[in-house]
């Protein structure tokens, strides 16, 4: 008995397994935040930022990464998508000024600023769980 192309592809898109690798090549791809241990001597040279301004800066990365009632209230207010879109950009320019400040494409802002930028950006990581329930809510 062989099946038509639309039952295929419906019960490849209805496959669980399918949303669980997807989800969890997502995750493996945003995983930026843990990658400060990585990034940080670029940050200390470019910036030229001793070893006590570097883990303030990790300090306020960690603070960003306890920080995710945004996340919780967008997902309230918003349909997901858009709370998806939210944190995108959260992401976005966060970790994207970081870098166009590392890579010379803008000034070199004081350390507060920075700290702000990457407290910012790690708090992406909360909508996850956005869209876990995002694509779990197709099945």
């Amino acid at each position: 008995m062989a099946r038509t192309t639309r039952e295929r592809v419906k019960s490849f898109i209805n496959n669980r397994w399918l949303v669980f690798v997807a989800a969890m090549w997502i995750q493996s791809c945003a995983g930026i935040g843990y990658l400060f241990g990585s990034i940080s001597p670029v940050i200390k040279s470019s910036l030229n930022y001793n070893q006590k301004q570097l883990s303030r800066l990790g300090v306020a990365k960690d603070l960003g990464d306890s920080v995710g009632f945004l996340a919780g209230t967008l997902s309230e207010i918003l349909p997901l998508w858009a709370a998806l879109l939210v944190g995108s950009v959260q992401n976005l320019v966060g970790y994207g000024w970081v870098w166009l400040i590392v890579t010379g494409r803008a000034p070199i802002l004081p350390l507060w600023a920075v700290s702000c930028f990457l407290s910012f950006s790690p708090a992406f990581c909360f909508y996850f769980g956005l869209k876990f329930a995002f694509f779990s809510s197709f099945f």
